[in-house]
């Protein structure tokens, strides 16, 4: 087994994460190695990495820069991949829950489904991912779970692609790739955990483009559908930014914008039909 670990400046946080992947694969009795990707790195994490006693290997600066990277040096016949920033509560390593799965002929990737406090990615769930991807690949949803934006994720090696983008788009790129590909994907429902919130105001407009062109590629749309995506996307990105913490009740304000993202949706399918 291999565990990759993508870090772009994470020397506060890395050697946890080193060592609790250690502990994950010492607790599944498996042999394996722990490789730190350091992306771009200009603090200490790649010392900090080593003195934990992963192999560490050098990437440019970007997430996905840092998986394709770490992957190319990975030679386990499972890959599991663990965030840099992540702190996890939960009694069993990450790498444990995620790859256990695997090891029982039960999943051939898992994505984990993690307890998640902060609105922004539920607003990006039900405004975003849930409508589209059930438009255009409804059957993945069941085997995402309710967080598939997640980094935390295990797969056998066929399984991980050969191509990836630079940037943040990487993990929604293995999802649909994993969708495509893996006959049992499946999530794994994990504890509490922490990470730093770090805003990303363009990558949902760039996941759109993603998902869109995994969608002509397999037949799921028409040429013709952009402008319509667009100004769907357009009209509920306006609406998340409508959320006001001292006002509105979190959970009711996921499900109206889930609500109205859907009858947007719908109403812009309508108009691609009609044309």
């Amino acid at each position: 087994m291999s565990v990759v670990i993508p870090a772009h400046n994470e020397a506060a946080t890395v050697a946890e994460v080193v060592a609790e992947s250690r502990r994950g694969l010492d607790l599944i009795g498996a042999q394996g190695e722990v490789i730190v990707s350091a992306s771009g790195c200009t603090d200490g994490t790649a010392k900090v990495a080593a003195d934990a006693g992963a192999n560490v290997v050098e990437a440019p600066i970007g997430k996905g820069s840092a998986v394709r990277a770490g992957l190319d040096e990975a030679d386990g016949d499972i890959v599991c991949l663990v965030d840099g920033d992540i702190r996890y509560f939960g009694d069993r390593p990450l790498v444990t829950i995620l790859v256990e799965p695997i090891l029982q002929g039960i999943a051939d990737a898992c994505i984990t489904d993690l307890y998640w406090r902060p609105l922004y990615p539920q607003m990006w769930l039900h405004g975003f991912f849930a409508p589209i991807a059930g438009y255009l690949f409804p059957e993945i949803l069941p085997k995402v779970g309710s967080t598939p934006w997640s980094g935390q994720r295990a797969a056998v090696r066929e399984l991980w692609p050969t191509k990836l983008p630079d940037g943040f788009t990487v993990d929604l790129e293995i999802l649909m790739h994993w969708n495509r590909h893996a006959l049992r994907l499946r999530p794994v429902l994990a504890d509490d955990w922490v990470n730093p919130q770090r805003p990303k105001p363009e990558l949902m407009a760039q996941e759109l483009k993603v998902i869109y062109q995994h969608a002509i590629e397999t037949g799921r749309t028409q040429n013709n559908s952009w402008p319509a995506l667009e100004r769907w996307y357009d009209r509920i990105h306006a609406a998340m930014a409508e959320y006001q913490p001292d006002s509105d009740q979190p959970q009711q304000f996921e499900q109206d914008l889930l609500l109205k993202s859907l009858n947007w949706l719908k109403s812009e399918i309508g108009n691609i039909q009609e044309s």
